[in-house]
């Protein structure tokens, strides 16, 4: 896959593996168009690059969506790169602790504006060269988040909807799903767990995308496509949801 003189927009560049992203696409030739709810941090990322331009716009409202979109045509942006990266996690319980409200917010962010981003993006983005869809998620909705079950119910329908996705556009489209691993991102600052760094998850995706791979683990995330091949879907759910990170310091 080509990334050199692409027009790339990267959901969630705010932090993360996609400022990181967004940084190291720019430097590949690419225009860089970013979204996220802070615009502070959006033009964080953008500091200092000509390449990358942000837009504030939250997932979560369909009128942020379609006035995006309508600021990239007037500005003559032509997406042929969607990068659906942005994500949000919450730490709660099934067992009475669920705040219903935060349980809606999440899988709106995670999943409902991801598909309408995507969908509103479809027309646009089939009348680019080589159009690609970048979609960031989690071992098969299981990572080793799966204890935080409004995320995990998220990116588990995300994972679903990435391979309907993608059979439905392969003529047109091509569709590629990212599985990282335990990255160190703002929203698992209060973790200990050991982490990949943001800038290294974004350097091995740029790789792999280069190289044309449809689906990319990284790091830890092997484990889990390993062993989904090996284990009952039953048995695979309990072993991963009973595993976690190790604690920085351990081996």
């Amino acid at each position: 896959m080509n990334l050199s003189g692409r027009t790339v927009l990267i959901t969630g560049g705010g932090t993360g593996i996609g400022r990181s992203l967004a940084r190291q696409l720019a430097e590949k030739n690419n225009t860089i168009l970013i979204c996220g709810r802070r615009l502070g941090a959006l033009e964080e990322t953008a500091a200092g690059s000509s390449a990358i331009h942000s837009y504030r716009c939250d997932l979560t409202s369909s009128d942020d969506i379609q006035q995006m979109l309508a600021t990239f045509e007037r500005d003559g942006h032509h997406v042929d790169v969607l990068i659906s990266n942005a994500a949000i996690v919450g730490f709660d319980s099934l067992a009475g602790g669920l705040n219903l409200d935060a349980a809606k917010m999440t899988i709106d962010a995670n999943l409902f504006g991801p598909i309408e981003l995507t969908q509103r993006m479809l027309d646009t983005l089939r009348a680019q060269a080589d159009p690609t869809i970048v979609i960031v998620g989690s071992p098969a909705g299981l990572g080793p988040l799966a204890n935080t079950p409004m995320y995990s119910t998220s990116k588990a329908g995300l994972h679903a909807y990435t391979l309907c996705l993608r059979y439905h556009l392969e003529e047109d489209i091509r569709v590629v799903e990212v599985f990282p691993p335990t990255v160190d991102t703002p929203m698992l600052s209060e973790k200990n767990w050991k982490k990949m760094s943001a800038e290294e998850c974004a350097r091995r995706i740029v790789r792999e995308l280069e190289r044309g791979q449809e689906q990319i683990w990284i790091g830890e995330s092997r484990m889990f496509r390993f062993l989904r091949l090996v284990l009952p879907p039953g048995r695979l759910f309990r072993v991963v949801n009973d595993w976690s990170p190790p604690e920085v310091g351990q081996r």
